[in-house]
């Protein structure tokens, strides 16, 4: 009964991804945000933000999130841990208009209990 109920528990998390990431820029690595990514709802926590799973294979996972003055695009390869992603700040004409690409990598963090 007790392995039934432990391989459910084990299972039932399985969806549920992880990460810590950090920018490869020095001047940015000292934060290293966590995503909680959840494959089956699709929504991912970034600390007090969220974002969503665009797509995802057992290669890579593409998040993005979107408002009226930013949005960004993060593809993560599972197999290496590499990130890139590329923030878009929507000015008021296309000229004022910023884009930042950053790249990096993430590592899969487990729970302490």
């Amino acid at each position: 009964f007790f392995s039934l109920l432990f391989s459910v528990n084990a299972y039932a998390d399985n969806h549920i991804i992880t990460i810590q990431c950090k920018n490869d820029d020095p001047d940015l690595s000292i934060f290293r945000p966590i995503y909680v990514i959840n494959l089956e709802t699709k929504k991912v926590e970034v600390g007090a933000t969220y974002m969503q799973v665009v797509k995802y294979s057992e290669k890579e996972i593409l998040l993005g999130k979107s408002n009226a003055g930013v949005s960004e695009m993060m593809q993560i390869d599972r197999l290496t841990g590499r990130y890139s992603s590329e923030q878009t700040f929507w000015g008021k004409s296309e000229e004022e208009k910023k884009i930042i690409i950053s790249t990096g990598y993430c590592i899969k963090i487990k729970k302490a209990f």
